[in-house]
């Protein structure tokens, strides 16, 4: 396997506890001592649903809010041009759907709408919440922070916790690698007790 090979990972946390039940690398250890399962990659379209808890947590109904789903641009001298101009968002494959609530722009990743929902939200605030969701790489505050585009990326570890997080209800763990460890004189430490805290 050469160097230059494409990589993936996979995490599997415990949303109860934060456990770490899988961690896995296509790389094996004698090729490359680097896992890729903490290694920063860009996250797309996985990104939105940390708008959209944004939004949910600012009291905004999907159900009820609309936005129109077309080509979006904003200038240097648009209400937002001033700070992020120039932008130009469009679908992945260039289709729009005219007004459409939260729920059908989340299940057709409707990029344009969740634009429009990121600047209304404020970016920090997106941020925010993916940060308190579990992600620890350091965010901007971007308009395409909200879409999936970061400067930086985050790793697959990263994003298994802040899922955890909305499949525990809204309760943030740390992960836990190793739960326990057993000294050759039979002393054992404890290291798997869940470390949760409310977060939605």
């Amino acid at each position: 396997t050469g160097s230059c090979d494409p990589a993936a990972a996979l995490v599997s946390i415990r949303p109860s506890t934060g456990a770490i039940v899988a961690m896995a690398s296509t790389s094996s250890f004698k090729n490359t001592q680097f896992n890729f399962a903490q290694g920063q990659r860009q996250p797309g379209s996985t990104f939105k649903p940390f708008t959209l808890a944004a939004a949910i947590e600012a009291g905004i109904n999907p159900n009820t809010t609309y936005y129109q789903s077309a080509p979006f641009t904003i200038d240097r001298n648009d209400q937002w041009g001033q700070i992020y101009g120039p932008w130009k968002v469009q679908t992945y494959d260039n289709t729009y759907g005219g007004a459409m609530n939260l729920v059908r722009a989340t299940l057709r990743s409707d990029n344009t709408v969740y634009a429009q929902l990121d600047l209304d939200l404020g970016p920090k605030s997106v941020a925010d919440t993916a940060k308190s969701m579990g992600i620890t790489t350091k965010l901007d505050g971007y308009p395409a922070e909200g879409l999936g585009g970061l400067t930086r990326g985050v790793s697959p570890l990263e994003m298994a916790n802040a899922y955890a997080t909305l499949s525990s209800g809204g309760i943030r763990n740390k992960p836990i690698a190793i739960k326990r460890v057993v000294f050759s004189d039979g002393d054992v430490e404890d290291l798997g007790k869940p470390e949760r805290e409310r977060v939605l």
